[in-house]
């Protein structure tokens, strides 16, 4: 019996520490993935939003029934909304509210709640406020958040690299990590709204 008491606390402590180490290794895993995605935003490797060229279309058309027209469209606003909010100063709440209505502009199916998004910008503009974006990190930052809020017959697995995008984006040059990771949690709390939104 005393053996049998030995034995079992001995594999005890081999699973407990197998466990400790396969969630540090999910931990390295993740951070591995992080820096993979800062040095592509930085090389400027094409964001997940852009389509491949064969997925292209091909047929120009009038902005109001091409998607790809109404989307160029919000994301030059919401990069103007971005621009606007410099480094070093607080956003005004009038920027705030630019923003967040040219968000609700941009969205071109179910509409997130007003308090997500809000909650949503209130993160960004902090969080831009810590750092200066040169002018194409802020239009691969509009482009994706135009993307996510428009992500209702996207591929989860599109969504989700998106997501990260952001986060990547954010984290380039600066070491607020958590911030970083919190405006893209955000972000994905109002792309999952308008992607339940939509499935309605």
């Amino acid at each position: 019996m005393r053996t049998l008491l030995v034995a079992m606390a001995v594999l005890g402590l081999l699973v407990s520490q197998a466990l400790g180490q396969g969630a540090q290794a999910d931990q390295i895993k993740r951070r591995a993935k992080e820096l993979s995605n800062q040095n592509n935003v930085r090389q400027g490797v094409a964001p997940p939003t852009q389509r491949p060229a064969s997925q292209q279309p091909t047929a120009p058309k009038s902005s109001a029934t091409n998607p790809a027209a109404s989307s160029r469209l919000g994301s030059a606003k919401i990069q103007a909304d971005i621009a606007g909010l410099k480094p070093g100063s607080l956003a005004t709440p009038e920027q705030k509210q630019q923003l967040i209505k040219d968000l609700a502009v941009a969205c071109r199916g179910a509409k997130p709640s007003l308090p997500a998004v809000t909650t949503f910008v209130n993160e960004l503009t902090a969080a831009l406020a810590d750092k200066t974006l040169d002018s194409a990190r802020q239009a691969r930052l509009a482009q994706n958040i135009e993307a996510v809020l428009n992500s209702a017959s996207m591929p989860s697995a599109q969504f989700d690299a998106i997501i990260a995008d952001v986060q990547a984006i954010l984290q380039t040059g600066s070491p607020n990590r958590n911030l970083a990771a919190s405006v893209a949690g955000k972000l994905k709390a109002v792309g999952l709204e308008a992607r339940k939104g939509s499935a309605r």
